[in-house]
């Protein structure tokens, strides 16, 4: 099995190096969980795997994550043998008998210099002061995101590689800036449901809460124009089953407090499997009138 850390590239990523010099306790923590997802997940991995993680470690590690998560739950993925025979397949394929559930995963970046581009704030000992969380931001490089991958799929489904009976999803990973996105609920669900605001209609007198919930908003805001936040209730996006969402990064994937989440696609020519304990959280939309209601259906209603 080759190692994670056996490119000796001298441009490679400065936390490569670090980590594989392993000269803090920290950073010799961190490799060796590492090696212990690697261990699990090499077999199904890309030839390419280890010089692509040398170069842009936040992308491969939400793939090997990912992964591992998923083995550890059990579920069977593609070898990466089967793969090398079929050019040109998306990061991740669960075989569940004659079902597939195929899987492209993504960490975005903090996007181009402007207005929408994420910025993390700068410690207030550096002379930072305090700001509101960049939440307009963060949703717009999720939607951008899963655009990105639905065109990938429709792609492959265009070559037959991906099939229409299969399930899709798309795997956007926090890595980048997790601690400036969400999880209660997930960033994500704003992307894709008409989710705003969280608010809380108190009684003056009593101090008494009266009324909480979440605002609607149909649209992201931005320069060039707004986006909607309906990828899930309309038609643009129906060949993609969900979107599987998490905080996690190097150093910071304890489930715990970045959980993986799964949202479903209600109106997805193909509904992923439900139940799988990969995943954390699990979050479907119902139909109610003229309204949808959103549930995680391991905890609690949004």
């Amino acid at each position: 099995m080759p190692s994670l850390w056996s490119n000796e590239d001298a441009h490679a990523d400065l936390g490569y190096r670090n980590i594989k010099a392993a000269e803090l306790a920290a950073e010799r923590e961190i490799r060796d969980a590492l090696d212990e997802m690697w261990a699990v997940f090499e077999p199904f991995a890309d030839a390419d795997f280890v010089p692509a993680f040398a170069h842009d470690p936040d992308a491969r590690f939400w793939e090997l994550f990912l992964g591992y998560s998923l083995l550890q739950d059990g579920r069977q993925l593609l070898s990466a043998e089967e793969r090398g025979r079929r050019e040109g397949l998306p990061d991740i394929c669960v075989v569940d008998g004659d079902s597939r559930t195929w899987i492209e995963a993504i960490a975005p970046s903090l996007g181009a210099a402007g207005p929408d581009q994420i910025v993390p704030p700068i410690p207030l000992d550096q002379g930072g002061v305090v700001i509101g969380a960049p939440e307009r931001q963060v949703h717009l490089r999720i939607t951008s995101a899963l655009y990105t991958k639905s065109v990938t799929f429709q792609r492959y489904m265009e070559r037959g590689v991906v099939h229409a009976d299969d399930v899709r999803l798309v795997a956007v990973g926090a890595s980048r800036w997790g601690r400036l996105a969400s999880d209660r609920p997930p960033s994500a669900l704003h992307a894709v449901f008409p989710v705003g605001d969280q608010f809380a209609r108190c009684n003056l007198d009593t101090g008494e809460a009266i009324e909480e919930g979440f605002q609607t908003s149909w649209t992201i805001p931005r320069q060039n124009g707004d986006i909607e936040r309906t990828a899930f209730l309309g038609d643009e996006y129906t060949h993609i089953s969900g979107l599987v969402w998490s905080r996690a990064g190097i150093g910071n994937y304890h489930r715990q407090q970045r959980p993986i989440s799964l949202i479903h696609n209600p109106v997805a020519q193909v509904q992923p499997i439900a139940g799988w304990t990969a995943w954390d959280r699990e979050y479907v939309g119902t139909r109610d009138g003229e309204n949808w209601t959103i549930q995680d259906e391991r905890a609690v209603e949004v």
